[in-house]
């Protein structure tokens, strides 16, 4: 099952850092992500910078990246600043 690491004020909101989740392809986790935390997290998931093994999804097919047995999924909150 893929490996999904929060990252920043996301693991805060969610209260962990990691944990295992079976999930076909990005979109799908992250609606896993969100169920998980009831609305905790929703805020930081819309514009979330998602990675695949250190690949950002982005540069990939998107939120409908396919996800393999092995795979580690960071997800970082939107980081705003100025």
């Amino acid at each position: 099952m893929p490996l999904v690491k929060l990252q920043a004020t996301l693991a805060k909101a969610a209260g962990e850092k990691e944990f295992e989740v079976q999930a076909r392809q990005v979109s799908e986790l992250l609606e896993i992500v969100a169920r998980r935390y009831e609305g905790k997290v929703d805020k930081y998931l819309k514009n979330a910078i998602v990675l695949v093994n250190g690949k950002n999804v982005n540069f990939i097919d998107g939120r409908e990246t396919k996800l393999k047995r092995h795979d580690v999924v960071s997800i970082y909150p939107p980081i705003g600043g100025g």
